[in-house]
């Protein structure tokens, strides 16, 4: 039998909860789990005690452990639950994002059909907006496309999804994996992507044909802290060693993309644009004269209205290989610009290519990637 488990942070309490009785519902399912950042919130706790009463299934709501040794978050949801179904020995753990609207049975029939067919990691993959994922397009999938080209890692397509499945054997693995353990924060669904992939098993990745349906950002000042961690997290790949030969990636063949989808804007632009108006400090001037070329200058110049064109996927190409070599979590003024750098080359994405209709955009994304792999061979560490 099997464990679901939905990390939650601030999320509807509404959702969370028929979330967990959808997932109590299923008849492949024995426990569910909701590990909250916190103390757990009455009204989930409340109401995963009534989906337990109905489903006749164990539904517990619980906080989150302190586990590693970054900033405490969604990584200390996920490795709380690691090593607590590591403990149990559940023969499958599911983990699910706790904001998905659109959840249902599907999933956990998806991963749980992968998973007879003798597949101990199961993904799910699904079609996401043009402007949405903008932390996988632009830093962890050409990431990983430097440091390990001609492996599956540059050929999934939410490297940092939350939404997997892990066999047994997976999950003792992983509970014993310092890298996994100690990433905390936002970083740690990099590390399991990377942790899941070096065990040498095969991926299998599911296909999603209605997409994840979740609230969507306004600026993407919301999305800063996360690209920072995800930042830090896929730079400490960096002279990793590859996945073995054993681990192939299997997809599904990819369904149609709705077409309410297509028209989904990922968050605010104009809101967005704004955030390059933030007069830079001096220190973080000073680290934008070591980019390569004139990418330091034009950087900055943004806060002042200079264009943001020069930010094409060459000049990111050399710009996020200079940020996995220098960057610093936890240092302002990298932080700063690396969040600059990101905004620039995400606007500039969205105000040219992503105009170009939803399937040229997503062709000219995947197109990247491939052009990023088969430059591989440059130094990223120096």
């Amino acid at each position: 039998m099997s464990l679901v488990v939905f990390p939650v942070k601030e999320e509807d309490p509404a959702v969370v909860v028929a979330n967990l009785g959808i997932a109590a519902a299923h008849p492949r399912v024995e426990e569910v789990w909701a590990i909250i950042s916190g103390a757990p919130a009455d009204d989930i706790a409340h109401g995963a005690d009534s989906v337990g009463a109905s489903t006749g299934k164990k539904v517990s709501v619980f906080p989150q452990e302190r586990v590693g040794s970054f900033r405490p978050g969604k990584g200390d949801a996920m490795n709380t639950a690691i090593l607590r179904s590591a403990e149990r020995g559940f023969e499958r753990t599911h983990f699910y994002d706790a904001d998905i609207t659109n959840f249902d049975g599907g999933w956990i029939d998806g991963a749980e059909a992968a998973a007879d067919r003798g597949f101990s990691v199961v993904r799910h993959r699904f079609p996401r907006a043009a402007t949405d994922a903008m932390i996988t397009w632009m830093v962890t999938r050409p990431a990983l496309a430097f440091f390990f080209p001609g492996t599956l890692l540059p050929r999934l397509g939410q490297p940092l999804g939350g939404e997997l499945l892990v066999g047994a054997d997976v999950v003792r693995a992983l509970a014993g994996e310092e890298t996994v353990r100690e990433r905390s924060d936002w970083g740690v669904d990099t590390m399991l992507t990377y942790a899941t992939s070096a065990l040498g098993t095969a991926v299998y990745e599911h296909d999603l044909a209605d997409g994840k349906r979740h609230a969507l950002y306004g600026s993407l000042w919301e999305l800063r802290t996360m690209v920072l961690e995800c930042l830090d997290a896929v730079a400490s790949l960096a002279g990793r060693p590859p996945p073995p030969s054993g681990s192939e990636l299997v997809s599904e063949p990819s369904s149609p993309v709705p077409d309410d989808l297509k028209k989904v804007r990922g968050f605010d632009l104009e809101a967005t644009m704004a955030l390059l108006g933030v007069e830079p400090s001096n220190e973080e001037a000073d680290l934008a004269a070591r980019l390569p070329g004139e990418v330091g200058e034009s950087a900055l110049a943004t806060a002042k209205g200079g264009e943001i064109e020069f930010m094409d996927a060459d000049t990111w190409e050399s710009t996020l290989r200079f940020l996995l070599a220098q960057f610093e979590l936890g240092n302002p003024a990298w932080e700063a610009l690396a969040f600059r750098l990101w905004l620039i080359r995400v606007l500039a994405y969205a105000t040219g290519p992503a105009r170009e209709g939803y399937d040229r955009a997503q062709d000219y994304l995947e197109t990247i990637i491939l052009r990023y792999e088969g430059r591989a061979d440059q130094d990223v560490t120096a």
